[in-house]
């Protein structure tokens, strides 16, 4: 059975022009410093496609021209080029401007600029519709984008803990001793070693553990950025009303009810249940995470790609818009 050649041997033909303007023709290979020098283009390109099928690996050949590369063949490619040239009769200072001109090269694609995404290119996009959905929570005409900062805000800084803390001088360990006498030593008067002026004394001003992050929002701002996030999953057509229910602890038969929806391949599922059996059966799930209707919060809403909501969680926000 053949094996499969996956080295690719790659080989350059380049004009070359003397001081009476004379044109020939090099070929050389990758990575060798040696070349062979040829009068015609047919010339050179016959002797690449004796070499490459000698050669046990893929070869192929690219096209220099006016200090840039013009395109690259391979060799049936080459062979066919080679009739053409020969049979058309065309000039050695025309060849590679023929290959060109008659599209009988490949040419490399430019790069495409990356660009960020959150979905992923193989994931497949699924819309719900959204004509149900109260207008009160899904249908806000203005979004308030400061709302929604703030509210983030908020968030973050609550969930921040003050857990970072440097020692004062009463902290710090050390003699209480009087390091020299008050008087007669030229010296400054100094009282102990604890002291901020001293090295392994005290931290002056520094952060304590008594230190509050928690950003006070009015409760207007943060229902305006719920609901306007809210407003910004329904306009995707990304909010799925349904109640998912298990008879019992089961991750598996949790990724089988959210593949029917198709969904389980998506980044970010937010699911809304109060239902611990839905809770501990999505632990194992790192794209899906699950909340309570009275913890939404206003980031994960903007993160989801889908939300999984029930009719009487709908009900619930709708109540706090009355």
């Amino acid at each position: 059975m053949a094996t499969k050649n996956v080295t690719l041997e790659k080989f350059y033909i380049s004009e070359k022009f003397d001081e009476n303007r004379n044109i020939s023709f090099n070929l050389k290979k990758a990575n060798q410093k040696s070349f062979k020098n040829f009068e015609n283009f047919s010339e050179a390109l016959t002797e690449f496609i004796e070499l490459s099928e000698k050669s046990k690996n893929n070869t192929r050949v690219w096209f220099h021209r006016d200090g840039a590369y013009r395109g690259s063949v391979g060799l049936e490619k080459a062979k066919l080029i080679l009739e053409k040239v020969t049979g058309e009769k065309v000039k050695n200072e025309e060849a590679i401007d023929y290959l060109e001109k008659e599209n009988l090269v490949e040419k490399t694609l430019p790069k495409k600029p990356s660009k960020i995404s959150v979905k992923k290119d193989n994931e497949e996009h699924v819309e719900f519709s959204s004509e149900n959905l109260p207008k009160s929570v899904f249908g806000l005409e203005k979004i308030y984008n400061q709302a929604i900062f703030d509210a983030i805000l908020s968030e973050r800084g609550s969930r921040r803990l003050a857990t970072h803390k440097t020692k004062t001088r009463g902290e710090v360990s050390g003699s209480g001793k009087k390091p020299w006498d008050q008087k007669h030593t030229g010296n400054a008067r100094a009282g102990s070693l604890r002291s901020p002026i001293f090295v392994g004394g005290g931290k002056v001003f520094g952060p304590t553990t008594e230190r509050n992050y928690n950003l006070k929002i009015n409760k207007k701002t943060r229902r305006n950025a719920l609901l306007s996030a809210l407003t910004l999953l329904a306009k995707d057509h990304a909010v799925l009303v349904k109640e998912y229910s298990l008879s019992k602890i089961s991750t598996r038969e949790l990724l089988i009810k959210l593949n029917e929806d198709k969904i389980a391949s998506l980044n970010k599922v937010l699911l809304v249940s109060n239902n611990e059996t839905v809770f501990l059966s999505a632990r194992n799930l790192p794209n899906v995470t699950v909340t309570k209707v009275t913890s939404l919060s206003v980031e994960s809403l903007l993160a989801a790609d889908v939300l999984v909501i029930s009719s009487d969680d709908v009900k619930y926000l709708e109540g706090l818009v009355k």
